[in-house]
């Protein structure tokens, strides 16, 4: 099921850039975990390392059980926290990145962070790409992505978005 959320994801999110970028990247299968790959590789020497951010753990627990057909066994948690959230996985995913964790992959190396936000407006996604601090300005970390992109579904829009951060 992960690898079928992902293929699907990474191509939906190829469609997008791939007009608005006029190439022709394509999803080509899943990455190897055991030889150190991404989740995706594609076409043109791309690979994508895919990761959602939710709105809390409950959230992201509740989707991932139902798409199990398991029961919600936590209770609900109601603050939201997606950016906040969003930050933290694009750090821990750097951290990854710096650790050699996708080191079985040469090419151009791309984070994809999914927003799973029904509430979501363009205009909060707006404000907060306004507001965000670009991880490679601090020189933090050794390696970095070569591009950092967020997707969303904008509440009450069947339509997905797509936003580069880095």
């Amino acid at each position: 099921m992960k690898i079928k959320h992902e293929a699907a994801s990474v191509i939906r999110f190829l469609d997008i850039y791939n007009e608005l970028n006029k190439t022709n990247i394509g999803f080509v299968r899943p990455g190897d975990p055991h030889k150190k790959e991404p989740d995706c590789i594609c076409s043109e020497n791309v690979a994508i390392e895919l990761v959602g951010a939710y709105d809390n753990q409950y959230q992201a627990s509740k989707l991932w059980n139902e798409a199990r057909g398991k029961k919600q066994s936590k209770p609900p948690e109601l603050l939201l926290s997606t950016f906040d959230n969003l930050e933290e996985t694009i750090a821990n995913k750097l951290e990854k990145l710096n650790l050699n964790k996708y080191s079985g992959f040469e090419g151009r190396l791309f984070l994809l962070c999914n927003l799973h936000s029904p509430l979501l407006t363009d205009t909060e996604v707006a404000t907060f790409d306004a507001n965000y601090v670009l991880f490679k300005r601090d020189n933090h970390f050794e390696r970095y992505f070569d591009e950092i992109w967020i997707t969303w579904q904008p509440s009450n829009n069947s339509n997905w978005s797509i936003k580069q951060l880095e």
